[in-house]
């Protein structure tokens, strides 16, 4: 008998953790097979706000998907640094970007998901009405 081994996908999100969009693409994920996720707080200036977002996204998108969230809260302002800090420190075989809708957001702009694939990495972008790999 033949067994899956788990995909290990890093899910990089902050104001987007609750968004439909985000939870259907990890929903799509565990039907696809087994799974590991994590969920990368990228850019907090605040660490006990952005503490208590992991906290709550963590239990809200595992109830969601049925499967456990680990998490990282990467501190400072460039949420790349987190992207590159948690990709060496743990295996992942996809990152899962989560963007605003608005082409003016700061990730856009500074094209997060086309520097995190520079860690060779496959990177999926979610944006709320649209899901692309």
């Amino acid at each position: 008998m033949e067994t899956l081994e788990s995909r290990r996908i890093l899910i990089v999100a902050h104001k987007t953790v609750a968004t439909p969009g985000l939870v259907e693409t990890i929903r799509q994920r565990t039907e696809e097979g087994p799974c590991t996720f994590t969920l990368l707080i990228p850019d907090s200036c605040d660490s006990v706000v952005s503490a208590w977002t992991l906290r709550y996204a963590r239990r809200m998108l595992s109830r969601s998907v049925g499967a456990p969230i680990g998490g990282i809260v990467a501190e400072g302002d460039d949420a790349f640094a987190g992207i590159m800090q948690a990709v060496r420190e743990g295996e992942y075989d996809e990152i899962m970007i989560s963007l605003l809708p608005d082409p003016d957001s700061r990730w856009v702009l500074e094209d997060l998901p086309g520097r995190a694939e520079s860690l060779g990495v496959p990177v999926t972008v979610v944006q709320p009405q649209t899901a692309h790999a």
